[in-house]
């Protein structure tokens, strides 16, 4: 019996996989046939993507052909498709300079059935050569992130990312301040209000440099000592723009000292008279702001501190400066899970991958443990 129009067929293929055609409509400028194909490991998984893809053309959704579409057509797609509606602004930013700077000038011309681990491998090799590991290991995830999308939706058999070697993770190590340090930097910014600000919030919460300048003052209740983060300014290329915190786990209370609470609540004062003063103020409840009250670029924030460091001759980046909160109370002997919530890590493991072996006090309070619980008989010859 003749199947009806874009029934399909099913057939298994000589790799062992079963793979399912079905027939989506007509080439508008040739007239051929237009034919959609699916895979899966059983005749049944054939047969359900099958009956799907049938459900969809029924609805008159649009296709990518799998034979003839590209790299670069995929990752143009995925950008708009997937990864914009989703992701911060920064972030799509970031995914959308890489793939057009990297990915699609290296493997956009390519066919994207026919993409191998060695084309991936040497666009990753010479990235390594000219740039940094870090670079290159964000390109290939962003790379990952949209092949393993094409796989989902059959536009692919197999994942060619699997078998590139990927870059590997270098750890910088991380710089702490000493005490000395810490009051020369102190010392350094208290005639820039609200670099002062900065460093105080970071040095007594660890917060990011997004966050800081995110924080507003209904986020601070001076009454029990507390700060809330519930948003952020984030780099974007039209300027400064108030977000989302980066994930759940970074939505937090904080606790801090009282000294600091006292220092919030002088600069309060001092900011509502310079806000009084100014020419013009655009309200935005800003605790660390520009003249005029709007945000500041973290990027500007990170340059500022990094020629008052330099100025005071100490060597430490602003992000240094959340390294050093989590070290210090790792090493007080605060409990992991207390240091990544502080912190707003995603996990507990993310927040002992990055520090605990900085903090060598931890070893001679195990060796103190064992000590102290040795057998009698473990002492003699």
């Amino acid at each position: 019996m003749k199947r009806a129009n874009g029934e399909g067929s099913i057939y298994r293929q000589k790799s062992g996989l079963w793979a399912a055609a079905v027939t989506i409509g007509r080439d508008a400028a040739t007239g051929k046939l237009v034919r959609k194909y699916v895979y899966g490991k059983t005749k049944q998984e054939a047969q359900a993507k099958k009956a799907a893809l049938l459900e969809q053309v029924k609805g008159g959704l649009a296709y990518i052909d799998a034979d003839k579409v590209t790299v670069g057509e995929w990752l143009t797609k995925y950008l708009a498709t997937y990864a914009k509606p989703r992701l911060r602004q920064n972030t799509y930013e970031s995914y959308e300079y890489l793939t057009k700077k990297y990915l699609i000038p290296a493997l956009g011309a390519i066919r994207l059935q026919k993409l191998q681990p060695n084309q991936i491998q040497t666009m990753l090799n010479a990235i390594l050569a000219e740039k940094s590991n870090r670079l290159a290991a964000y390109a290939f995830a962003v790379l990952r992130t949209a092949l393993r999308q094409a796989l989902k939706e059959d536009l692919l058999l197999r994942d060619p990312t699997l078998a590139v070697v990927t870059p590997k993770k270098i750890k910088k190590e991380i710089k702490t301040l000493t005490p000395e340090e810490w009051e020369t930097l102190f010392q350094a910014a208290k005639q820039i209000g609200y670099l002062y600000i900065a460093i105080l919030l970071a040095w007594a919460t660890g917060m990011r440099r997004e966050e800081i300048l995110g924080l507003r003052w209904q986020d601070i209740d001076f009454s029990v000592n507390t700060i809330t983060i519930s948003q952020t300014v984030i780099d974007t290329k039209n300027g400064p723009v108030i977000s989302q915190p980066k994930s759940n786990s970074s939505y937090r209370k904080l606790l801090v000292p009282q000294a600091v609470i006292e220092q919030l609540r002088r600069y309060k004062a001092q900011q509502a008279a310079d806000r009084l003063a100014a020419a013009e103020w655009q309200d935005y409840g800003l605790v660390v702001c520009r003249p005029n009250g709007q945000p500041y670029l973290p990027r500007y924030l990170t340059k500022q501190f990094g020629q008052l460091a330099k100025k005071a001759s100490i060597n430490a980046r602003l992000h240094d400066l959340r390294h050093d909160h989590a070290t210090r109370l790792f090493a007080a002997g605060c409990h992991a899970k207390d240091v990544q919530d502080r912190l707003g890590h995603s996990t507990v493991s993310i927040t002992l991958d990055i520090y605990t072996h900085h903090v060598p006090q931890r070893e001679n309070a195990i060796v103190n443990v064992l000590s102290a619980n040795l057998p009698t008989n473990a002492n003699q010859p």
